[in-house]
């Protein structure tokens, strides 16, 4: 217990570590990849095992705050990002990905990503499943600008297949912290933030094996495409947890921070599931650059969600 809640403490060197480890050794990463369905089920089942399910706030108001979040950052955001490639002509890879990035819903990784950050896990959590089960309807029109109108992509069956997984595991986890595990002390709860960690390194891991490659052949490419995707995910929470604060006049860093996490940090995945692999092909390496900044988030964000909230009070440090 004492060496997980060390790990747990120093959490997002873990990220790093798994990180360095899909870029050194592609082979595991290769391996590990038939695995993400479990993974992502123990993943989700630890993160939410630290979040009393009586405390989800699953009532209309907080319901209602959660779609028009998911309404703006997976419908609005999406279509004024494509908008604007279509005015400005741009076409090709980088923009198509922007606007993948826009439409997605939140990563499995954000729940554990806002604990990480001390950040409100339990709207990342409700965003995570609620983004999800409405990605099949927020992503129709998104994906046309991406990929024209004539497009043949069903996200039906991947966005339902991992909606099932993210339920499964967290009603899980739900029934165990209703039943034998009503309380957790602070050790126990560290320690639950280590087995998480280890698991984040190892998803993340899993997803670096299209990295090394460019990397040897191409490094100046891979350079400005990773700095495209650091800006894209790191600006997109910056963005959009400012705006939330400015929307909402009584926001603390937690919540607004949570919901950052949750714009910035997309699904590609659900994405690559349902396109054509002629689609596919060309988006990896970029994908594989995005995995980077989204798995920094705990290191490069720390110090800066607690001031994006400075105005009137609003700071929860």
């Amino acid at each position: 217990m004492g060496f997980l809640a060390a790990i747990g403490r120093k959490s997002q060197f873990m990220l790093l570590a798994g990180l360095l480890g899909g870029l050194a050794f592609p082979q595991a990463a290769g391996f590990l990849r038939a695995h993400l369905t479990e993974l992502i089920l123990a993943l989700l089942f630890f993160a939410a095992l630290r979040v009393d399910p009586r405390r989800l706030g699953l009532t209309r108001a907080n319901l209602g705050h959660d779609l028009s979040v998911l309404l703006v950052s997976q419908l609005v955001l999406p279509l004024t990002v494509g908008a604007a490639v279509g005015l400005t002509g741009w076409s090709g890879t980088f923009a198509a990905m922007l606007i993948l990035i826009a439409a997605g819903s939140p990563i499995t990784g954000t729940p554990p990503i806002a604990q990480m950050l001390g950040l409100n896990a339990t709207i990342a959590m409700r965003l995570l499943i609620l983004g999800t089960l409405l990605i099949p309807l927020t992503s129709i029109l998104p994906l046309r600008f991406a990929f024209g109108a004539d497009s043949e992509i069903n996200l039906m069956e991947p966005a339902l297949r991992l909606a099932a997984i993210i339920i499964i595991s967290v009603g899980a986890a739900a029934l165990v912290r209703l039943g034998p595990l009503r309380t957790l002390s602070p050790l126990a709860d560290e320690a639950l933030g280590g087995v998480t960690a280890i698991l984040l390194a190892i998803f993340v891991l899993a997803l670096m094996d299209a990295i090394q490659r460019a990397l040897l052949s191409r490094p100046l490419y891979v350079a400005g495409v990773l700095l495209f995707a650091c800006l894209a995910c790191f600006g997109l929470q910056i963005a959009v947890a400012r705006i939330y604060c400015k929307i909402q006049p009584f926001a603390d860093f937690a919540t607004a921070g949570a919901v950052g996490v949750a714009a910035g940090n997309r699904n590609i995945a659900l994405f690559l599931a349902a396109l054509p692999a002629a689609e596919i092909e060309p988006l990896m390496v970029l994908v594989g650059c995005y995995q980077i900044p989204m798995y920094l988030t705990p290191l490069v964000m720390k110090r800066v969600y607690p001031h994006l909230c400075d105005a009137g009070g609003r700071r929860n440090e």
